[in-house]
């Protein structure tokens, strides 16, 4: 696999590069557990009780954050390890597929989600009757959305895929033979119009929700379930801080492609640096629900108490498995003598 300048991107600290192993072993082992526990949780148990449309897109960006992390955040912690890209060139192309279409789909999903609360606090008797099946294809949509641009680039021509010094990941080559400037014209658009139309629904959904939820709390005392609105809000709320940096690295570098210039070293580990917060997204979604969601917390109290029994018991067949083994030892210790 094809890789830019090591001497120029790469991290030649090595305790930056330890640092950034358990950062990332962190995240992957909290998303590995968090996201699982949701789905568990969610699908099984029903231990999120909320609309069963947030439900329903919260299982699905739950699905999202896996993915990701399975196939960027953990390759790229194995590449931070080996200081270098290890793993073929197939999982080379799954990571820049999967790091690009998760990118657009927890945008696009997040809006979503907040555009269905704020209408579920504005029309609650409406709600009632807000189909299941229409997030479900509403979420399928945004994936297969998310995903035709990635494959498509590959598709055209996927010698551009190389691994990069800059994020320890794989990404685009735009420079490459065969591409057209106006293709990643259009496909700059095509993301550029997906994060500001999902951007704008997150920012004036959210403002609204609150507005409305607000109105309704002072109209009817107790009359509105806050846990769902604080649940949204906050994710919406990490998103937006979690991708400020990366957006801001983005709107950078596009001022100094469009002006001809060399985009200097500082922005490559701003770029860096912002992928690494980005990074914390999957595993942040956890802690909101455990932290706003009652039901949530009660599924995941039972569920350590069954692992807390499940360790006493073993232990304590061992330490009785121990006692019958020292007795007969004693038993025949006499006879032996």
């Amino acid at each position: 696999m094809r890789h830019d300048d090591k001497t120029l991107y790469g991290i030649h600290d090595k305790t930056e590069r330890q640092l950034l192993i358990g950062y990332n072993s962190l995240i992957s082992i909290s998303c590995l557990i968090g996201d699982t526990l949701i789905l568990i949780g969610s699908l099984r148990y029903k231990a999120i009780k909320l609309h069963k449309v947030l439900v329903i897109f919260i299982q699905y960006i739950a699905v999202n954050d896996l993915l990701f992390t399975v196939f960027s955040i953990l390759p790229g912690t194995i590449s931070l390890a080996a200081d270098d890209w290890i793993l073929g060139d197939t999982l080379c192309f799954l990571n820049y597929i999967a790091k690009n279409s998760s990118a657009q789909f927890i945008c696009l999903a997040i809006s979503a989600l907040a555009l269905a609360k704020m209408l579920i606090v504005k029309n609650p008797l409406r709600a009632i009757h807000f189909s299941g099946q229409a997030a479900h294809l509403t979420a399928c949509c945004i994936w297969v959305y998310s995903f035709i641009l990635p494959i498509a680039i590959i598709a055209r021509n996927k010698d551009g895929v190389y691994f990069s010094y800059k994020i320890y990941n794989c990404i685009y080559d735009r420079s490459i033979a065969g591409w057209n400037p106006i293709g990643f014209e259009i496909y700059d658009m095509a993301v550029g119009l997906s994060v500001l139309t999902s951007t704008m629904v997150i920012v004036v959904s959210s403002v609204m929700m609150m507005v409305i939820a607000k109105r309704v709390a002072e109209r009817m005392p107790g009359g509105l379930q806050w846990q769902g609105v604080l649940t949204v809000f906050l994710t919406v709320a990490a998103h937006i801080v979690y991708t400020l940096p990366l957006v801001i690295f983005f709107i950078i570098s596009c001022y100094y492609h469009q002006a001809w210039m060399t985009v200097p070293m500082y922005l490559y580990r701003m770029f860096r640096w912002g992928w690494n917060i980005a990074s914390l997204g999957v595993m942040v979604n956890f802690y909101i629900y455990t932290l706003t969601l009652s039901s949530f917390r009660e599924f995941l109290k039972s569920r350590m108490k069954m692992i807390t029994t499940l360790l006493i018991r073993c232990y304590t067949a061992s330490e009785d498995e121990r006692s019958v083994e020292e007795g007969e030892e004693r038993r025949l210790l006499p006879a032996l003598n």
